[in-house]
């Protein structure tokens, strides 16, 4: 039986294709994950500026400008993806121990070292913040074009709807 032999440029290489697929999919994940988020926060968005029809009739009716009701909405939105961010990279690092430790463990039998990326973050933030700013815009731009008549008779017709309801 003839053994073969590697050097250790060709294990690494090997090896370094292997971890390539892998940083793919996962990479692949975390864009399917955001895009998800993406619809969840526009449609939790889309909900919220319903419910809050009558307070954005008033708001006009105080004199606040189509413009201005955008800039709230998006400003939420806008704070809303910050605040993911934060809390993304905040757990980013625990997460990232334990699965660097378990596949380290079942791949190579010793834990993968981590490394934190700057730059990985500092491409989030903007990212976060224009997927929510995204998710935002269709909400906020219903929200601008109710004029305070169609607001208040929207309003009046859930008020009827909820008297009813037992």
């Amino acid at each position: 039986m003839e053994a073969a032999t590697l050097s250790t440029a060709e294990l690494r290489a090997a090896v370094d294709g292997h971890i390539y697929i892998l940083i793919a999919a996962l990479i692949a994940l975390a864009a399917l994950m955001a895009t998800v988020g993406i619809l969840g926060l526009a449609a939790a968005t889309g909900t919220s500026v319903v419910e809050r029809t009558r307070e954005f009739a008033v708001m006009q009716a105080i004199g606040a400008t189509p413009r201005t009701l955008i800039n709230i909405v998006l400003g939420e939105n806008v704070f809303i993806g910050l605040l993911s961010w934060v809390l993304a990279a905040l757990l980013a690092i625990p997460l990232s121990l334990v699965v660097g430790q378990l596949l380290g463990d079942l791949a190579f039998k010793t834990p993968l070292p981590l490394t934190i990326s700057p730059t990985a973050l500092g491409i989030w933030a903007p990212a976060a913040v224009a997927g929510s700013a995204l998710a935002g815009l269709a909400p906020a731009r219903r929200a601008s074009r109710l004029t305070i008549r169609e607001a208040l008779a929207y309003c009046q017709t859930c008020d009827q709807w909820s008297a009813r309801s037992p």
